[in-house]
């Protein structure tokens, strides 16, 4: 088992929850190790969390939690066994935080590889408003 620091609280994890990115992150190429880390207190929201860059952290959570009807076609050889994240971009008024429904992270939980696409032709948002329940 491993540790990492996530806002002062350990984490662990092993070298099987590792996600190797071959092309990393859009925008961040060195991103290529992370791990998928639950956060208890705020589910169904995880840490996504690079392994070579200790100071990035992303919030992710699984799209089709919050938004049942998501259902984006991917433009490459994706299989539907992936799972499926989006970054979520917290903002300080809890109703104005948004999701990134146009580019999700894919991750093949069989051999523990991800990547992040953009989506091209769709209706998904890189910033789509959390439903206000």
């Amino acid at each position: 088992m491993a540790t990492i620091m996530i806002k002062g609280h350990q984490h662990e994890y092993s070298d099987s929850d590792v996600i190797t990115f071959a092309e990393g992150l859009i925008g961040l190429p060195r991103i290529r190790r992370a791990v998928v880390l639950s956060m208890n207190e705020f589910e169904p929201f995880c840490w996504l969390a690079p392994l070579d860059e200790t100071e990035t952290r992303f919030v992710v959570v699984d799209p089709k939690l919050i938004f049942d009807n998501y259902q984006p076609k991917f433009h490459s050889s994706a299989s539907m066994d992936v799972q499926t994240y989006a970054i979520v971009t917290i903002a300080s008024d809890w109703k104005q935080t948004t999701i990134n429904l146009r580019a999700p992270i894919l991750i093949n939980p069989e051999d523990r590889t991800g990547s992040q696409q953009i989506l091209t032709e769709t209706q998904y948002h890189f910033a789509e408003r959390l439903p206000q329940d």
